[in-house]
């Protein structure tokens, strides 16, 4: 044994306060000192082994749960208040510290407490205060909007249900009392709450005191008028004073305004998503009666760009606005005048300078189109590079959004491959050896990579 060991050995045996040392597992008296038995009136042999449940030392149990919440936080407490009673059932005033101690590899709770007795007045006082806290407690529970419940774990009867029940589902207490889960839920939110209580279970038994194991899941479920309810719950699992799971302690708190704000939005959404499609076809009639070329480099732009873009992994919503930004991203070329678009032999550097202020031209008509997704942007930046070296901005890397260097990616691999007014097509094989001689130059690496393995690995052909 070590000097610190020893030291302690000493201390905890000849303390002038009364010790002991508790399973963190259990709650049963590992040691206790010469104080802690003259207190309380005990012998060694009738207090190793056993549980505070046991002797029934707590005068009030909710001392020993405000002990129990307060360790779970901060692993020690300093000074807690308690009372509990001797052999003789004499009740005695405490000021508890206690922190969590290791020995041999385990965690243990090692208490220290200083106590007095109590004469018959000051009983009398710490029994109103006792009856007026749980008075408290009772009308808290009773009052608040959110329903309370308590449920016996081996029976899965109520204990205790709180009025608010009444309010939340239309039904007296005694008919929610006895009304059968299965029928209050609809029949989808009744199974998945059998699968998430039997998938918590297991984690539940294996929480080690103090902690206490808590899980939330949200239901559905029908008032007494038939309304559909939608509820957010938070179950946890009680022990009991010998540490054994016992009850479930449940808060269900109405969420369904919310709910169906979000079905309002989420309607909203898709009606303004619609409505862009449609602003989206407009302009891509108007520019493909003017040059049918741009209006179908567009289409298989968007549909090789969409399939870089599963190919990434991104989720559907960003795919669909890649998907309706490649549609149109050469819109600013309604600016262009058509005998430039249209001309068969290699363009001057004035005539291509014209060419290039497509994007900026397209960036304007869009910009104050609303949208969930960032029209404007990805066709103003879908000639950006990687290296700086694109237009109009000579953005760089990360400065250009990765809607638009996937788009860059697409609009060369179909502008190569099809046929333009002044050349044939170069076929997909040319366009494929430029994306990968310039992957992590001109073109994003990761959009790069996808790309090649989408027509390479995968045999993908656009449309």
């Amino acid at each position: 044994m070590s000097d610190s060991d020893t030291n302690f050995a000493l201390a905890f045996k000849y303390g002038a306060c009364a010790m002991c040392i508790t399973s963190i597992d259990d709650g049963r008296f590992i040691d206790v000192n010469d104080v802690f038995l003259d207190n309380l009136g005990y012998k060694r042999e009738e207090i190793i082994g056993r549980t505070s449940a046991d002797i029934n030392l707590w005068v009030d149990l909710s001392d020993r749960d405000a002990l129990v919440r307060e360790l779970a936080q901060n692993a020690k407490v300093t000074e807690f208040q308690t009372h509990f009673r001797d052999k003789e059932g004499n009740n005695h005033l405490g000021l508890t510290t206690a922190v969590i101690i290791t020995m041999e590899g385990k965690p243990y709770l090692l208490a220290q407490t200083v106590t007095r007795t109590l004469n018959t007045s000051e009983i009398r006082l710490a029994e109103d205060h006792i009856r007026k806290r749980e008075a408290q407690y009772r009308l808290l529970a009773d009052n608040i909007t959110e329903h309370v419940w308590l449920r016996d774990l081996n029976s899965l009867k109520i204990i205790y249900i709180s009025p608010s029940v009444e309010k939340m589902y239309g039904y007296s207490l005694s008919e929610i009392s006895n009304f059968p889960l299965k029928k209050l839920l609809t029949k989808e939110s009744f199974q998945d709450m059998v699968d998430k209580f039997i998938t918590e279970m297991p984690k539940a038994l294996t929480t080690l005191p103090p902690a206490i194991h808590k899980y939330s899941f949200e239901t559905q479920a029908y008032n007494k008028a038939g309304h559909l309810l939608w509820m957010d719950n938070t179950v946890s699992f009680l022990r009991d004073d010998n540490g054994n799971l016992s009850l479930l302690l449940g808060e269900t708190r109405d969420i369904t305004e919310r709910k169906l704000t979000e079905i309002k939005l989420q309607q909203t959404l898709a009606s303004l998503k619609r409505a862009i499609g449609t602003t989206i076809q407009v302009l891509v009639s108007v520019l493909e009666a003017r040059d049918p070329y741009t209006a179908g480099h567009q289409s298989r732009s968007a549909d090789i760009a969409t399939a870089i873009a599963a190919e990434m992994g991104l989720p559907e919503d960003r795919i669909e606005g890649i998907k309706m930004a490649s549609i149109i991203h050469d819109i600013g070329k309604l600016t262009v005048p058509s005998e430039i678009l249209t001309k068969p032999t290699k363009l001057t550097n004035l005539e291509f300078s014209l060419i290039k202020e497509h994007s900026q031209s397209g960036y304007e008509m869009l910009k104050d189109v609303e949208s969930p997704w960032p029209l404007a942007q990805i066709v103003h930046q879908h000639h950006e590079r990687i290296n700086g070296t694109g237009y109009p901005k000579k953005l760089k890397g990360d400065e250009i959004l990765m809607e638009a260097r996937i788009l860059a990616v697409a609009d060369v691999i179909e502008a190569m491959a099809s046929d333009r007014p002044y050349r044939p097509s170069l076929g997909i094989a040319t366009a494929l050896e430029e994306i990968e001689k310039n992957k992590g130059i001109l073109y994003d690496g990761v959009v790069a990579e996808a790309c090649l393995r989408l027509f390479r690995d995968k045999g993908y052909q656009p449309t």
